[in-house]
């Protein structure tokens, strides 16, 4: 793990250097998602296809730490998200709204800020094209969260789907959608 001292730097992730990342980010998106107190079982084909998607048709930014990838944000359009409850968010245009489909921070560079500088440089750079911003996370993983309410996100709906757990077993995973506007 590198020191506290260690500048963060973030890039754009687009079309053109996804695929010098790919393998890596696949690699963070497991680490996030499989390991540690909010673990869930997640086939690494899945991820492949998940972060693919995103990426064909959306956008976001990677977080380095000298030459270690550390943090991903991946954005795309709100009507691509098949989840989105539209008739419980009335006040939500989904043609100009942007969806924050993945945050994630390795563990050994968590509380550092890393999401936040993310945020804040997507944000700055999709308001030119939207209105509102809509992040959806786990009820349970409070961290996220409290973080996304510090930046101005306030709950809108929720959901509910099934997941596997670390030990491959079925569970109902309630989910809360946040929102925001990013321009006026």
């Amino acid at each position: 793990m590198e020191g506290p001292t260690e500048v963060i730097r973030i890039y754009e992730l687009d079309e053109f250097n996804y695929p010098k990342f790919r393998s890596k980010l696949i690699d963070l998106y497991l680490h996030a998602f499989t390991t540690g107190e909010y673990a869930q079982y997640i086939a690494p084909e899945t991820v492949e296809v998940t972060l693919d998607g995103v990426l064909r048709d959306g956008s976001g930014c990677m977080a380095f730490v000298g030459d270690w990838l550390v943090g991903l944000l991946a954005s795309l359009p709100l009507r691509r998200d098949p989840d989105f409850p539209v008739e419980e968010c009335p006040g939500i245009p989904v043609g100009q709204t942007v969806y924050i489909a993945e945050v994630m921070v390795h563990a050994d560079y968590r509380g550092r800020g890393i999401a936040s500088r993310m945020m804040e440089c997507l944000l700055r750079k999709v308001s030119e094209d939207y209105s509102y911003a809509v992040i959806r996370v786990w009820e349970k993983n409070r961290p996220a969260v409290e973080l996304y309410k510090k930046l101005g996100f306030v709950p809108i709906a929720g959901i509910s789907q099934k997941k596997l757990n670390a030990d491959g077993e079925e569970f109902e995973m309630k989910k809360v959608y946040l929102g925001k506007k990013v321009k006026n």
